[in-house]
């Protein structure tokens, strides 16, 4: 048994609430697959029961949400896409704070099931790899606790001793000498850094880049808006390096205040229309169709003491981290690579400058 939490939509109509879900789900299958049969049979609902469920919501929403052309399959009207946009947004602000909250009270009910029955806890900063990690997890009904917190939260909690493991990414390259001096502080000589991926990080924009957004010093131009994450995470600490080393301040930047906290919810802001750019992965661009502006590579680490390494309780996300699943999970995200997945190695040796 595990819990889950996940949101809802409805719309209030003469009868009360009326729930949405479906119907959205099945236009963001037509919206992938361009096709309502095919749509459909990934829900596994009729053809018939499809037309039904569109025409049901185009009388609900008061206008149309799809387009049939003859020979060329299905796709959404304006007002069509906008409701799979509202779909991507909110499962992309919300799903990772939910998955959080779920972990949290599915532990408490299992302790209270199994008592004397401890949990192992991960923090980590939220990204594809880990939501897949987390996948993983709750299907195998693991003693692991894991819950998304921004990367110097998740280390500050390693170091005094509220979570077992701590997940983070650091920028290779010239960066990243940076950011391991900023954390250092925080890393014991027993700890021992397990590679989870690597995965490009760079500027999103809209389509063909309509406001020719290619370098940092680009956001502070005053036709740009920009969408940022929030104070904490990795992806936060590289944004302000980059602006000290163009001699930039946040300042300069419109919208800088403008906080998301996953880089799905950025690209969501992004396509919505209300931003221009934001920093983030390129596999989030990837899933709300927009184009990416590669500015650098980084790692993402799950960090932990050397003991952990052998508890039983860690055992299992060890062997799927190096096994063939989960690097065949990484290929459907755009930018991550998992060739050196699973791998351990010391703090000194993970930030080694040197080639190999």
């Amino acid at each position: 048994m595990r819990i889950r939490l996940q949101p809802s939509f409805s719309i209030d109509g003469p009868a009360g609430a009326e729930p949405l879900d479906r119907p959205l789900r099945l236009l963001a299958e037509v919206d992938r697959h361009g096709n309502l049969r095919i749509a459909c049979e990934r829900l596994g609902i009729s053809y018939r029961s499809g037309w039904d469920m569109v025409g049901a919501l185009e009388k609900r929403m008061g206008g149309p949400v799809l387009e049939m052309t003859r020979g060329r399959g299905s796709s959404l009207t304006e007002l069509g896409s906008r409701l799979v946009w509202a779909l991507k947004l909110v499962h992309a602000r919300f799903d990772p704070l939910l998955d959080s909250m779920a972990a949290e009270i599915d532990a408490q009910v299992q302790l209270a099931l199994a008592r004397g029955q401890s949990y192992l806890k991960i923090f980590a900063s939220h990204g594809y790899a880990i939501a897949t990690l987390n996948a993983y997890l709750q299907r195998e009904q693991a003693s692991v606790e894991l819950s998304y917190r921004g990367s110097i939260e998740a280390l500050n909690a390693l170091a005094r001793g509220s979570c077992d493991v701590a997940g983070f990414p650091v920028p290779v390259g010239e960066l990243q000498a940076e950011v391991f001096a900023k954390i250092r502080p925080l890393l014991r000589d027993d700890y021992r850094m397990i590679t989870v991926t690597s995965r490009r990080l760079g500027l999103m924009v809209r389509k063909g880049n309509p406001r020719q957004v290619w370098t940092i010093r680009d956001l502070a131009r005053p036709d740009v808006r920009f969408v940022n994450r929030q104070q904490g995470s990795g992806t936060r600490m590289v944004l302000d390096l980059l602006l000290e080393r163009a001699q930039m301040s946040g300042a300069d930047i419109d919208g800088m205040e403008n906080v998301e906290l996953t880089h799905a919810a950025i690209a969501a802001y992004i396509a919505s229309g209300k931003a221009d750019t934001g920093l983030g992965v390129e596999a989030a661009a990837r899933q709300f169709d927009l184009d990416f502006v590669p500015v650098l590579t980084e790692r993402y680490f799950l960090v932990c003491a050397e003991a952990t390494l052998a508890d039983p309780r860690f055992a299992a996300t060890l062997a799927y981290l190096r096994g063939p699943a989960f690097r065949a999970s990484l290929l459907e995200h755009p930018g991550y690579d998992s060739t050196d997945a699973g791998a351990v190695a010391t703090p000194a040796v993970a930030f080694d400058p040197s080639p190999g």
